[in-house]
């Protein structure tokens, strides 16, 4: 989404793999969505380095935004839900939420055993480089 807001960039989301087999599945406006089944995505711009170091930013921050966010609301509506099943489910989705935000927060380089995303630099990382001015990591 910070692509889309603060850029006139467009922006292409991966759910599953980068390659030429995950066709584009639909688009809304300049959000080109591929959608191929995989525990795993990415959200990628074409021209990433016309970017201003805000820009950088917010890109990078769309991801652990959205997974807080979507903690806080599963969180919300789990309190006031009394049916046993749709508590436990909405449980799994505020502590999965919880975790995505702070595994993709920390700003580290993803190590090897740590397929698809081995060898690329966390959110929190790119947050980082940004903020600090240093080159763009490719991602």
């Amino acid at each position: 989404m910070g692509s889309i807001l603060f850029s006139k960039e467009n922006s292409h989301v991966y759910l599953g793999p980068i390659d030429q087999g995950n066709k584009e599945s639909f688009r809304i406006g300049r959000m080109h969505f591929h959608i191929k089944w995989a525990y795993f995505g990415f959200c990628v711009v074409k021209n990433r380095n016309t970017f201003s170091k805000f820009q950088d930013i917010v890109f990078f921050a769309g991801g652990p935004c959205l997974s807080f966010l979507l903690f806080i609301a599963a969180y919300l509506t789990s309190t006031s839900i009394t049916h046993y099943e749709l508590k436990n489910f909405l449980n799994g989705i505020t502590f999965l939420n919880l975790l995505l935000f702070l595994s993709t927060s920390i700003p580290i380089i993803y190590p090897k055993w740590l397929k698809p995303y081995s060898g690329f630099p966390s959110d929190g990382y790119q947050i980082l480089t940004a903020y600090r001015g240093k080159d763009k990591i490719e991602s």
